[in-house]
């Protein structure tokens, strides 16, 4: 009679998976880091624009007023001195606010919601603008297009390239954007992976 201990018959049963095997993807990733390949970065703006008059002053500001070309959802190029008005009354910004207006009435207390959220994505100096730019694009197309209106600019005026992106919090079928740390995380990933479709070296 054989002893219990060493009956190592499985009948069947699933051999734990080992926790000491990396994916091909986490062994891709520690391979760029141990090159210092350089990071990606996804930055959420602080004090969101709660009003349309502070969205337009925003989408006017990151169009230098007039003197850069923001690209939209649609696919339109717009440039001029009068982006934030444009772009606010195509997204109904107005009609978002007046709404959210009858809803604070409805329950005081209750800080405004933003109507847009402002990012920024960006890479190390020495980085291709235009590949920056087409990886945003390509982004961005992804992750919004059909469910947010939003518009993007490239800014060159610092040492590192970066995008200035204003997505509309309110979705077209009536879902709000919510961003957390982990919608941060999976989006940095992303843009990383978007830049590497352009030849550059990102983690």
């Amino acid at each position: 009679m054989s002893d219990p201990m060493f009956d190592f018959v499985s009948f069947a049963r699933r051999v734990p998976e080992r926790r000491d095997r990396l994916s091909p993807a986490q062994i891709e990733q520690i391979a760029r880091t141990a090159r210092r390949a350089p990071e990606a970065v996804v930055k959420v703006l602080p004090k969101g624009a709660t009003d349309t008059k502070t969205v337009r002053a925003h989408l006017d500001y990151i169009g230098r007023h007039g003197e850069l070309e923001l690209e939209t959802d649609d696919g339109s190029r717009l440039q001029g001195d009068d982006i934030g008005i444009r772009l606010t009354e195509d997204w109904d910004l107005d009609i978002e606010e007046e709404r959210r207006q009858s809803d604070l009435s409805a329950s005081r207390g209750r800080a405004p919601a933003s109507l847009v959220h402002k990012l920024m994505f960006s890479m190390p100096p020495g980085t291709s603008p235009s590949g920056v730019l087409a990886a945003v694009r390509n982004f961005t197309r992804n992750e919004f297009a059909l469910k947010h209106r939003y518009a993007f600019v490239l800014h060159t005026d610092e040492p590192h390239p970066h995008v200035h992106v204003v997505v509309k919090a309110m979705g077209e079928h009536g879902q709000r954007l919510n961003i957390r740390k982990v919608t941060l995380r999976d989006w940095r990933s992303e843009f990383a992976r978007h830049l590497r479709d352009q030849g550059i070296e990102a983690n």
